[in-house]
Formats: C-alpha cells, structure tokens, sequence
C-alpha cells in the first residue's frame, strides 16, 4: 500500500495547486449561506407582506377590522376587476349577502391574498352565525358538533426544522460531493495526459491498481472536503434563522441520528463518484473533453434531488433503493423527518453504491491497463 499512500500524497498536493479545484470548494462554502439566506428573507417577507384589495360598496361591519389584522389593505377602487390586473392584489365588489371576487391565478401574490381572504371570511361567517343563533338563544355550539382536538406526537417547530433540512441537505451534500471532485478527477486524468506525465506515472514500478486507488482516495478526500465546508457554511446560515416557537427550540438542527448516516452516505456517494468520474477522465483525451463527458453527472445528481423536493411524500419502495444516488438522498430523508434510520433501505443503499463504485473502479482499471489509449495524443 506504500505505493498507493506516494500516489495519494502525490495528488493531493497537485490538486491544493489547482486553482480551479480551490475556487470551487471556496464557492460551495460561501454560496451556500448566501442562498439560504436569501431563501429564508424572501419566505419571511412573504409570510409578513401586505396585499391590498381593490373594493366597491360597502364593507361589512367588523370584516374590515379582521382583513387588517391579516395584512389586507382595502383600498377604494372604481372597478375591482381591472384593477385586480395589477393595480391591486385582488379585487372584491361588497354586496347585499354576497362579495364578488376578481384576481389573477397567474400572479402568485393574488394567489397569498386569496388565501388570507378565504381564511378571513370563514372566520367572519362562524362568528357572524355565533352571535346570531346566541342572539335567539341558541347553543352557537351546534355548529360545531364534533371538536377536533390535536395531539401532536413531536414537536411541530421540530417537524419544521426536519421538512427543511430533509428538502436541502442530501441535495447540496451531493452536489457539493461532485462539484469537489469534478477538477480533481479530470486533472489526475485528463489534465495529466495534456501535461504528458501520465505515461511516466504508469511506468513506475508500482501496480496500476495502487495508482488507481491512490488517484481515488486523493479524489475522494477532496470531494468530502467540499461537502464538509458546503454543509458547515450552511449550518452556519442556519443558526441565524429562527421557527416559530419557544426560543430554545426555535432553531434548525440535524438529530443525533442522522449525523453518522449522513457520514456513511457521503463516504460511499464520494468514492463512487472518484471513481465514475476518474474512468470519465480517462476516455477524455483533453481536460476539456473530460469536462463534457461529466457534465451529464450532474442531471443525474440533480434529477433524484428534485423527487423528493417536489414531491415530498413520496413514499418508494425498497426496489427504489437500489437506483444510485437517488437511494442516497432518500436514505438521508427518512433519517433526517423520521429520526431513525430504515437498516434494510441502508444496506440496500450501502450495496448499490458499493457496486457502482466497485464496477466504476473495474472500468477505470481496465482503461489504465490500455497502453493505446493511455499513450495516444
């Protein structure tokens, strides 16, 4: 294994003078925060902005009162429909026992407003009926025969911070995962091959199976070196955003339980991806045809993260496990919402990965042990 330690070393220490390699660790670590924080003002300024409303006739008593404690301006219009175009948010015309409603579907804050009204006007229709059947001596309890009555089996500020955390981690853990050795893998390959040093590496003494592992293991600890300040940047971020609720539990953190699984996946997700792209690499004759052969690995990243961004109930079934990648970000998902951890979904995961890094390296080996295509220009 000396050899494999000299070839590691060796690539290390070329990949820390790559600026392109540091660039991009360096991006990753500060992009991450920036993102997330521009996600959390921009949720905060929509749960706390004011929509107004265009109106004609006259408001209900009472009704008015309720629309403002929701952040519903009433501004006095001539025509609520056209000024529902964009004049205003929405557009109501008051009636007797009746409100017509103008808005367009297609602007997303007539979308919040119509909400806020819809809730606003069932709040004012319970308490208007209320009143009235007190009025006459009616139990206004009668309305409401059976009374939910929730019992919430975890903490709900809790269940936020999961929702949220289940949505972004395995998504930038990934990408920053390929992202880190995206120019470390082409560089020991294609870039080597530019420069004309891969043949003499090869003709070393040392087994091209140790220079393969060592070219992997430099990869893979610096792809893990991207994720961990990807991920350190972001919990960083997120120590400045606060939930809902009491002020010890307000903020976003990551259960005991899904620290060493997110561990574990990132070592098999890494050296899976070392040694796809190290074989990528290796068909490229240019740093720059290496480039386009690993592009597509970002889809392929990028696509299994979206499953679950945009359908988070998705619920699979444990063949779904055994899809690379895909079953990292779902593995991650379970134990980040759920607190525990699914054994037979991780050794499923753990199997698949390890294969697909297994069949990677076996691909790459074969492409070292080609002298055609390793000597050719």
């Amino acid at each position: 294994m000396r050899a494999t330690w000299i070839v590691f070393r060796k690539e290390v220490i070329e990949i820390l003078r790559d600026r392109r390699t540091l660039i991009a660790i360096g991006l990753a670590a500060f992009a991450t925060p920036i993102v997330l924080g521009v996600i959390s003002q921009v949720s905060t300024k929509t749960a706390t902005q004011a929509y107004a409303i265009g109106y004609t006739g006259d408001i209900p008593t009472g009704l008015g009162e309720l629309l403002t404690a929701t952040n519903l301006k009433l501004v006095p219009v001539i025509d609520p429909a056209a000024a529902a175009k964009q004049q205003v948010d929405l557009g109501v015309a008051f009636k007797a026992g009746e409100i017509d409603e103008y808005y367009d579907p297609t602007r997303q804050s007539a979308q919040i407003a119509d909400i806020r009204l819809q809730t606003v006007l069932g709040q004012y229709n319970a308490a208007k009926a209320a009143a009235a059947l007190q009025s006459k001596g009616v139990d206004p309890g009668i309305l409401t025969p059976l009374h939910l009555l929730p019992h919430p089996l975890s903490s709900p500020v809790r269940a936020a911070s999961n929702a949220f955390l289940s949505f972004f981690l395995p998504y930038i853990l990934i990408t920053m995962i390929l992202t880190g050795g995206f120019s470390a893998a082409l560089d020991s390959t294609a870039g080597e091959r530019e420069r004309k040093t891969l043949e003499s590496l090869l003709l070393t003494p040392a087994p091209r199976s140790r220079v393969l592992l060592g070219k992997i293991a430099a990869v893979t600890t610096i792809s893990l070196v991207a994720a961990v300040a990807a991920i350190g940047s972001m919990f960083v971020a997120l120590t400045q955003i606060s939930l809902p609720g009491p002020s010890e539990s307000s903020h976003i953190s990551l259960n005991p339980v899904a620290v060493p699984l997110m561990v574990w996946v990132a070592l098999l997700v890494a050296v899976s991806f070392s040694a796809v792209t190290l074989a990528l690499g290796t068909l490229a004759k240019s740093f720059r045809q290496g480039q386009a052969y690993v592009t597509p690995l970002y889809f392929i990243t990028i696509f299994p993260a979206s499953i679950v961004l945009f359908i988070p109930d998705f619920n699979p079934s444990l063949a779904y496990y055994l899809i690379p990648i895909l079953n990292a970000v779902l593995v991650l998902r379970d134990a980040i919402v759920h607190d525990t951890v699914a054994w037979p979904a991780l050794a499923v995961t753990s199997l698949s990965l390890l294969a697909t890094g297994g069949l990677a390296w076996f691909v790459a080996l074969r492409l070292f042990t080609r002298e055609a295509l390793l000597t050719r220009s």
